[in-house]
């Protein structure tokens, strides 16, 4: 029993260390993962569809095309892993003590994901979202060398391995092109187009105020 009981605290403090937009977005979509897994939920409840969305008024799925990480298997594990991983480190690296700021990126990076599922068919796009977090974290560690699956590589080619090694292991190659698009539109308009001259120092994905009152986040 103390195997176990000393892999439950390790596993709990592994938790509780994680940045709390990370930490939150992972619980909810692990249950509602096992929500699925038993039953009580389906993914027909959960997909994208802007005809119910707009008709049937179903704006839930809105937010629950992101939340649903696929049946439980490899893809739910390789999802789960890149969630924790890169999002942590993304979380608190760039945006330590920035938690309005790294929530308002992720809205950013679904509104761009609920746009371009307009011209280009989706029905989940948590894997684009995990995309999109890799593809800033790679942007702002360009010298970084990471290990994924015993291959070690250079940040910035990192969401291309990702996004391969998904659809080897049956994943949708779209969402995560589509993730690496809106990746990189925020990474421009948020890391470089501010420097530019003609911006006088604009930033067009600057976070609300009021979101960051509300998030206790302060400058």
């Amino acid at each position: 029993m103390e195997p176990f009981r000393e892999a439950i605290e390790a596993a709990r403090e592994a938790y509780e260390s994680q940045p709390p937009v990370t930490r939150w977005y992972f619980s909810i979509s692990c249950a509602v993962s096992a929500l699925c897994f038993s039953g009580v939920l389906t993914p027909d409840l959960l997909f994208l569809s802007w005809h119910l969305v707009i008709f049937k008024m179903q704006v839930w799925r809105v937010l629950t095309c992101f939340l649903y990480q696929g049946a439980l298997g490899l893809p739910l594990l390789w999802h789960a892993y890149v969630s924790v991983m890169y999002c942590s480190r993304l979380e608190g690296e760039s945006f330590r003590g920035r938690p309005a700021d790294f929530l308002w990126m992720v809205s950013v990076f679904a509104g761009l994901l609920l746009l371009l599922s307009l011209a280009f068919e989706e029905y989940f796009l948590a894997g684009g979202l995990h995309n999109a977090i890799l593809y800033l974290f790679s942007r702002r560690n360009p010298g970084a060398r990471l290990s994924l699956m015993n291959v070690t590589v250079r940040a910035p080619y990192l969401p291309w391995l990702f996004a391969t090694a998904s659809l080897f292991m049956g994943g949708d190659f779209q969402d995560d092109l589509m993730g690496i698009a809106a990746g990189h539109v925020y990474y421009y308009f948020e890391d470089i187009y501010p420097l530019l001259p003609s911006s006088k120092g604009a930033r067009v994905f600057a976070t609300p105020r009021a979101l960051a009152l509300w998030c206790g986040q302060r400058g």
